[in-house]
């Protein structure tokens, strides 16, 4: 067999007259920006508006008091005789004390003695802020500056605090999501591959069936799971932007959510403004927790007319909550001993639904024995959302 001698490398394509190739962006160092420091430049700006007070000042009492030579000598005859007659002699020191030059310096000296002590501490104040900044900047995400005064150096440094607290929440907040995602999907995996190994062997009829029920059980488990951590997550970093607000028909909603259960709903017609999908969320949210904790008895669903918006009370027979845990129901991936059905997400992401609707939820306990979620929002404004 003969084989034909290599050709040429081959050399890419020339690029066309419209491509365009991005430079890569050069990052320039925080203490390379810095050139001068700001006390310096503040002093260089006294110093400049001094002097040219000066100038103007001589400009406007030569051209006051020395433009005419014979107005000139005539005061200068009267400042003479004014000195004899309280004894003072004529000196030239004196006159250079009391020339403009000589007040424009001695003003200079004292407001420069004055403001120099206050242009170290705004420096001061500015330099520990760049400190914070720069610690963020590298990962310490407790990094945080002393509010000093009540002036626009101390508003910057509590909104930088602000702004540090926020990116440091939602970070250990992922981390959470992340370790808690990670641990329960093990589980439902766990049991669709048991499911698919059984499927894959050759079974009776029923046993396949089984199987099969199980397979898609846990689809739909995983299914749910995923969906309630992408919009916790969704919620928890974008907040008020991803509401679409119009007007909602909360019992009617309330009712189509109801139905799902066979539970009745009583209360007022209510219309607001506010996140159809998400209030709709909401309230599915509490009517699966009471059919979770209450599987033989149907929930209660009572709407609300208040001065604020609207209240949604969800009841159920179960065992209801210790009063201890009222609170603690409604963090994240928080789920009470012994009831380890749910996600852990379903009350924090209601709590975070009506948060972002001007409102809140809360726990009470059932007068006949069980457990009463009380969730109560607002109307809000389409142009300004609620912020949590």
């Amino acid at each position: 067999m003969s084989s034909s001698p290599p050709g040429p490398p081959a050399t890419p394509p020339p690029l066309s007259a419209h491509a365009s190739v991005a430079a890569p962006q050069q990052t320039i160092p925080a203490d390379d920006v810095v050139r001068s420091p700001l006390w310096a430049r503040l002093g260089l700006a006294l110093a400049l508006a001094l002097l040219l007070q000066a100038v103007v000042s001589a400009v406007v009492i030569h051209w006051l008091f020395f433009s005419d030579p014979q107005q000139h000598a005539l005061r200068r005859e009267m400042f003479r005789a004014m000195m004899q007659m309280q004894g003072i002699r004529p000196s030239p020191w004196r006159h250079l004390l009391l020339s403009p030059l000589t007040t424009t310096v001695l003003t200079a000296l004292v407001v420069g003695a004055v403001t120099f002590p206050l242009m170290q501490h705004l420096t001061r104040r500015l330099q520990r802020l760049q400190l914070g900044v720069r610690a963020l900047g590298d990962l310490d995400l407790g990094a945080r500056v002393a509010v000093e005064g009540r002036d626009e150096v101390a508003a910057l440094a509590a909104a930088f605090n602000q702004a540090a607290g926020r990116i440091e929440t939602l970070v250990n907040s992922h981390k959470s999501l992340l370790a808690y995602t990670s641990h329960e999907l093990r589980t439902p995996l766990a049991r669709l591959r048991m499911a698919l190994e059984t499927l894959g062997q050759p079974q009776a009829g029923p046993t396949r069936d089984a199987a099969l029920r199980e397979a898609r059980r846990n689809l739909a488990e995983l299914d749910e799971l995923i969906g309630t951590i992408l919009l916790y997550s969704r919620l928890d970093a974008s907040g008020p932007r991803v509401l679409h607000v119009r007007e909602v028909d909360v019992l009617a909603l309330a009712a189509e959510e109801a139905s799902r259960e066979n539970a009745e709903v009583q209360g007022d017609w209510v219309r607001l403004l506010g996140d159809e999908r998400l209030l709709r969320h909401a309230i599915r949210n509490l009517l699966d927790n009471a059919r979770k904790h209450a599987p033989n008895s149907p929930p209660e669903l009572t709407v609300q007319n208040t001065p604020q918006g609207v209240r949604i009370r969800v009841c159920d027979r179960g065992p209801g909550v210790p009063a201890a845990e009222a609170e603690r129901i409604f963090e994240p991936f928080v789920r009470l001993h012994g009831r380890g059905d749910g996600s852990g997400l379903g009350l924090p992401l209601v709590r975070r639904i009506a948060r972002l609707h001007g409102g809140d939820v809360h726990y009470e306990p059932h007068p006949g024995g069980g457990a009463c979620f009380v969730l109560d929002v607002a109307s809000l404004n389409p142009a300004s959302p609620q912020r949590a």
